[in-house]
Formats: structure tokens, sequence, C-alpha cells
């Protein structure tokens, strides 16, 4: 779908008793089709604040109407 609006949140819990609070980052993706991607991908560019497990949330709406989201753990080093 390259009409489709894709984001993807890193979220990542508050840690109390480091004094941490929640931290979170939305990322705007943008289709791209070229030499790299022949069949098409959504890529774009973001910062997690620390390194350790975040929750990485991808939604993708179209028209206003969200299509669709997946939720899963990426470890930052």
């Amino acid at each position: 779908i390259a009409d489709a609006e894709v984001s993807v949140q890193f979220f990542m819990a508050a840690m109390p008793a480091m004094k941490m609070p929640e931290m979170k980052n939305t990322v705007t993706l943008k289709y791209r089709k070229d030499d790299t991607y022949k069949d098409g991908a959504y890529v774009g560019t973001g910062q997690v604040m620390m390194a350790g497990t975040w929750d990485a949330t991808v939604m993708v709406k179209r028209a206003g109407k969200e299509l669709g989201s997946k939720k899963f753990p990426i470890t930052a080093k």
C-alpha cells in the first residue's frame, strides 16, 4: 500500500527504582520505492533515548481509518 500513513512508536515503561520516567518517541515513516526498495517499503529514522528493551508499535492508517497495528519488543544497544 503506497498511500498509507505509517508510524512507529517506541515506548519504555517508567522505572521508579531508578527514578526514570516513561520514555516514548514516535517516528513517521515514508513510502519509498527505488533500487534499494524494489518492492516498496516504509522507512524512517528515529532515536531511542537509552539502551534496553523497548516496545515498538507500528500503526497503519489509510484515509484516516486504522488498518492495523503490531506491537513487538526491540533491544537497543
